[in-house]
């Protein structure tokens, strides 16, 4: 069988280098394809990949004046593309440059890398989560991971305290000046409170969820934080990461989503 494959592949000329190098533009336009998902951009990057299917087409039977038109106009627009795709270009080689690129594809060969987060920590989220949900005020705590979020927080109020319920939910209280906005924490701390995040513009969001649950989403599109919605109309808790949002049904199901993610 290998003896066949490998002479099929005499056959066609076809060098390991072919095959890297087909390799890893499907992999570039994978990527490409999963930042600009469910985004005002999709619709561009299919534009894209129509219209350059479209010119090679138009090479391959040697329509030279149309060729000539399609060749300047991916020529010349290469700086407009640039200018279109900057927030997915950007956050594409954050992703490149940032460690979670090394953790998730060097060091999670020999082991598994975390945060620095007690477990202690966790069990103060999820408890002020049980006690809030139960009174249905509207919570919002992001939790960094890997990469750092601060380029992402506008506003809000600098604070350096530990992580632990009554604290939550004093911060959370529905007439505490510190309620609106997010909690960000880092670590075992509580960094920042009222802090405002990137509102998504996904339009498959339910018109349903409010603002707090279009933030979380929004940095979670930028990001790798860890994002916890409390719904102020259900009580639901709703956990965000990497732009999927999962309905915590159990509380222990939230503790186990937390430590599998962090631990």
């Amino acid at each position: 069988m290998y003896e066949s494959v490998f002479s099929l592949l005499y056959f066609l000329k076809i060098s390991f280098i072919d095959i890297l190098d087909v390799f890893l533009v499907a992999m570039i336009f994978l990527q490409v394809y999963r930042l600009v998902y469910n985004t005002a951009a999709l619709n561009i990057f299919y534009g894209i990949i129509a219209t350059f299917v479209f010119w090679k087409i138009v090479e391959a039977y040697e329509m030279k004046y149309l060729s000539i038109v399609m060749s300047a106009f991916f020529k010349g627009g290469f700086l407009a593309l640039i200018i279109l795709f900057q927030p997915e270009i950007r956050k594409f080689l954050l992703i490149v440059g940032s460690r979670i690129f090394f953790k998730k594809f060097i060091i999670s060969l020999f082991r598994k890398s975390g945060v620095s987060v007690k477990t202690e920590t966790i069990d103060s989220i999820v408890k002020a989560c049980a006690i809030l949900s139960g009174d249905k005020t509207g919570v919002l705590i992001v939790i960094q991971m890997h990469q750092d979020i601060k380029e992402f927080i506008q506003n809000g109020d600098e604070m350096e305290a530990k992580v632990n319920i009554p604290i939550l939910e004093s911060i959370f209280y529905k007439n505490s000046p510190l309620h609106d906005g997010a909690v960000v924490v880092i670590g075992d701390k509580i960094v920042r409170t009222r802090a405002i995040l990137p509102v998504s513009y996904n339009k498959e969001i339910p018109s349903r969820l409010g603002l707090r649950h279009r933030a979380a989403i929004g940095l979670s599109e930028k990001t790798d934080a860890i994002c916890l919605v409390i719904s102020e109309e259900t009580g639901y808790i709703s956990y965000i990461k990497d732009q999927k949002r999962t309905v915590i049904t159990n509380i222990n199901n939230l503790k186990m989503k937390l430590e599998k993610d962090i631990l």
